[in-house]
């Protein structure tokens, strides 16, 4: 039955959250469909997922308490997207959050006026934020839908109703989106994000409602009564394989004098698909780049980063080709027999897989990824589900991983504790303390622990010449960092290693240094006889790692 009151006054304000809460529960119900249907700009299967997580990061950042009047939880509705907006999907869903918040203003109640004026907003701020929108897309959606929602409000701007017009021809859209983008028709599919948009409309006109479920599996509107097989067509994907997709990067910028259109024309110099918009001192940033370092430099000139992601597009949209195919080329090595806890571990190189698996006692299964290759968030959840355990430990084993990984937990129906590695190295030592006689809540604590008393270092070449922090890095010479900071330049990684574990000797008890796939077996030996001549009162170990990218990878405890 339909609430009779349909503005959200600020005593009440608890009934905008609710409709927030529940355009989550309907993507969550149709995230598989939005995935399954996305193939633009890049075939990755991740818009459902990414649209989820936006919104899940605005339900958190939602007030505990129903006495915010309805401006102000706009306003941080508005921050939280824009912060936690996963991918161009949800950066450009992030606009209609933004549009929300300005559309209400100083305004304590929302009305079917300002619903209409918060999707115009979203549709010029959307357009604004690519250097080269494309029709057909959720862009699309969001101009169709502020020109009905506009003429539906002029005629009665009961919310309701507004909403109600404007829920009906996100649908119809949507349904028009493939003879507006080759790419669609050619795949047998309509957009992703559009649907994505349409589905949360549904949603959040149910909760208005107060119809459930709030959260329903839609039906995908193909054009000319068409069905939506639950797949793309054949041809599209083995030609989608075939392509070179780069990085998707994202980040935020943070400053107190931002000017997102240079920041925007900067991204398109150098990169693909960019978009950028900003707000209050933040300006997020999504392009597509081979090199995604350059972007995050650039993005560095500018302000502080956070909120960093990095994904490989080219290992996503192989797994998404493989899905589509009905099975998945890149599984993560599982334990099958069924067991008390799981361990799900991130890491790259086939000595430090054994190592992992041998030093979880059986327990522990291995999803590649790392510096350049950072898993997504649905390469996590699919690790974690497909481990044999209904308790999951997940080591992430990155700093960028991390962010994605906190993510999973919400998104499982398994207990899953994270435990916050920063690098391989701090992962193997919380391994070495798992223990199958210990409970999850005990394993969490000792693993979680022995985090924080590993120092981490890690010795590379440059891959270009680059200034950081007053160090002068020349191509193809060989850097140290130690907890991320550079403490040692030189052409030869064995010397800066050596100067690096100079610098922590002191009080070590022990060091334990991982020789990468680029280093010899008689570069080993060297090595091992190099530390332990110079530091004969440090014990040291030398592992095989077979880690790509870094010749030496060391841990001091």
């Amino acid at each position: 039955m339909a609430n009779s009151e349909t503005k959200i006054p600020s005593g009440t304000s608890s009934r905008l959250t609710d409709m927030i809460r529940a355009t989550t529960k309907a993507v969550e119900a149709n995230r598989d469909t939005i995935n399954a249907l996305n193939v633009f700009p890049v075939p990755d299967g991740d818009t459902g997922t990414n649209m989820l997580l936006t919104l899940r990061s605005v339900v958190d950042a939602l007030p505990a308490k129903s006495t915010e009047s309805a401006n102000n939880v706009a306003k941080i509705l508005a921050r939280s997207a824009l912060l936690g907006a996963r991918g161009n999907s949800g950066l450009i869903l992030a606009q209609y959050f933004k549009g929300l918040a300005e559309a209400i203003g100083e305004d304590t109640e929302l009305t079917g006026e300002h619903f209409a004026r918060s999707i115009r907003i979203a549709s010029n701020s959307a357009y604004k934020a690519l250097p080269n929108p494309v029709e057909g897309t959720m862009l699309t959606v969001y101009r169709e839908c502020a020109e009905v929602a506009e003429e539906s409000a002029a005629a009665n701007d009961a919310l309701e109703s507004v909403m109600a017009d404007v829920a009906k021809e996100a649908l119809d859209s949507v349904r028009r989106t493939p003879g507006l983008l080759p790419v669609l028709a050619e795949a047998e599919v309509v957009d992703s994000g559009g649907f994505g948009f349409a589905v949360m409309l549904d949603g959040a006109l149910r909760a208005l409602l107060g119809e459930e479920p709030a959260g329903r599996v839609i039906e995908v509107p193909m054009p000319d009564g068409t069905d939506f097989s639950g797949s793309v067509k054949a041809d599209f994907v083995d030609a989608s394989e075939e392509i070179d997709w780069g990085y998707c990067t994202v980040f935020a910028i943070h400053a107190t004098d931002l000017d997102v259109d240079a920041i925007r024309d900067r991204m398109a110099d150098i990169g693909r698909s960019p978009i950028v918009d900003g707000m209050d001192g933040i300006a997020k940033v999504h392009v597509h780049m081979e090199d995604p370092g350059k972007a995050l430099s650039v993005g560095l000139g500018y302000g502080e980063l956070s909120n960093i992601e990095i994904a490989n597009m080219d290992d996503q949209a192989s797994g998404w080709a493989a899905d589509r195919r009905g099975s998945h080329t890149k599984e993560p090595q599982i334990v099958v027999e069924a067991i008390e806890i799981a361990v799900v571990v991130v890491a790259a190189g086939d000595g430090l897989t054994d190592l992992i698996v041998s030093a979880g006692l059986g327990a522990t299964s291995v999803l590649e990824g790392g510096d350049t290759m950072n898993p997504s968030v649905s390469d996590l959840l699919n690790a974690v589900e497909a481990a044999p355990s209904k308790q999951v430990i997940l080591l992430p084993n990155n700093k960028n991983v991390l962010p994605a990984a906190l993510e999973v937990p919400a998104l499982s129906q398994k207990d899953v504790r994270v435990i916050h590695t920063r690098s391989v190295q701090t992962g193997v030592a919380a391994l070495l303390e798992f223990s199958t006689s210990l409970n999850l809540d005990e394993n969490e604590a000792a693993m979680g622990n022995i985090v924080g008393e590993i120092g981490d270092g890690r010795v590379c070449k440059a891959s270009r010449d680059v200034t950081v922090h007053g160090h002068e890095i020349r191509k193809g010479m060989a850097f140290a960092t130690f907890d991320d900071k550079i403490v040692a330049v030189g052409s030869d990684p064995l010397y800066v290693l050596t100067e690096m574990i100079a610098e922590q000797v002191d009080g070590a008890e022990i060091i334990t240094v991982y020789t990468g796939d680029s280093v010899t077996s008689e570069q080993v030996l060297t090595t091992t006889e190099s530390l332990e001549s110079r530091f004969e009162n440090t014990e040291f170990e030398v592992v095989y790692g077979g880690q790509p990218h870094y010749e030496y990878l060391v841990a001091v405890e």
